[in-house]
């Protein structure tokens, strides 16, 4: 059995460090952060993926995997990015300490 390391560590930290930067100059939309957080799900996905890339025994299935990754994180960052709303989406009544998160990532720019 081949053994592939996969790439969702360093895949989740480039766009990660991207979208901090491009939250840092304003060119995210308010909504942003809130959208991502409702996709969650989408993280256990890509996490699926990567673990079958890594114990697959071909190559091909092991590049498809990756695509597959990094398409859907793609999918991801881009709905967030268009979704409309700017406050915090409505289960967070249920999770009142979450609101410390709603001031953070508006005050998450460098002066």
């Amino acid at each position: 059995m081949r053994h592939h390391r996969g790439i969702l560590g360093g895949l989740l930290l480039v766009v990660a460090g991207i979208l901090f930067l491009l939250n840092n100059i304003g060119m995210l939309p308010t909504g942003f952060w809130w959208a991502l957080l409702d996709l969650w799900p989408a993280l256990i996905i890509i996490l699926g993926l990567d673990i079958i890339a890594e114990y697959s025994h071909s190559n091909l299935t092991a590049y498809a995997m990756y695509a597959a990754e990094a398409l859907l994180l793609i999918t991801v960052v881009l709905y967030a990015w268009s979704f409309p709303y700017e406050q915090a989406p409505s289960f967070l009544q249920y999770f009142p300490f979450l609101h410390v998160l709603e001031n953070v990532m508006h005050g998450f720019y460098l002066s």
